[in-house]
């Protein structure tokens, strides 16, 4: 993706203290967790309720001159996620809205940064332009449209996970056994000094 403005979360944390929506040391401990976790900025503001949706959005839309468009507003077209990583698209709360030629157009779940919209691949030549959605219909629409991979909850041979903990089970019971015999034995051939060893 090319662009002549750059999308960060440091311009976009600054324009939020200086419209008052939020004061600099939550926006600080908002930021350094999200640096220690991975977590998303807007995500974290959005799901800890400091800043609202649409107020994040508009801010988004106001310092970048972007416009709003929500995935309830515009249905993405199909052809738009093909090729692209579902998994990248999760992570980053990205929904791919069209694509026109080499054009890619997505909604970003308020704000992402410029390099999270270049990690999208796209075939050689291929540019992405973002819009504004909001985080709660896009990680609604890709909670319905990606689902994550369900883990299987089954061991091997189809057993469940409840007969391989009765196996772990068995195995402590023999490693057990196993021990209670060395002690017995050490016992017996008159180590007075022995003890066993606490637990």
């Amino acid at each position: 993706m090319k662009s002549t403005q750059r999308l960060d979360y440091n311009r976009f944390a600054d324009a939020l203290v200086e419209r008052g929506l939020v004061g600099r040391d939550v926006l600080n401990h908002v930021l350094q967790q999200c640096n220690t976790t991975g977590g998303l900025l807007p995500d974290l503001l959005v799901g800890e309720e400091i800043v609202s949706d649409w107020e994040l959005s508009r801010v988004t839309c106001e310092i970048y001159n972007l416009p709003f468009l929500t995935v309830d507003i515009c249905p993405p077209n199909p052809e738009a996620l093909e090729g692209i990583d579902p998994e990248y698209l999760r992570l980053y709360g990205i929904v791919p809205l069209s694509r026109f030629g080499r054009v890619l157009t997505v909604a970003m779940p308020g704000i992402v940064p410029t390099e999270v919209l270049e990690g999208i691949s796209l075939e050689e030549g291929g540019r992405v332009i973002p819009v504004v959605g909001s985080v709660n219909t896009n990680r609604r629409w890709l909670q319905e449209h990606l689902p994550a991979p369900v883990i299987p909850t089954h061991g091997p041979r189809g057993r469940g996970l409840g007969a391989l903990a009765a196996a772990d089970d068995a195995w402590a019971g023999i490693f057990d056994a196993g021990e209670e015999a060395v002690q017995q034995d050490l016992l017996g051939k008159g180590t007075a000094d022995y003890a066993p060893p606490a637990e």
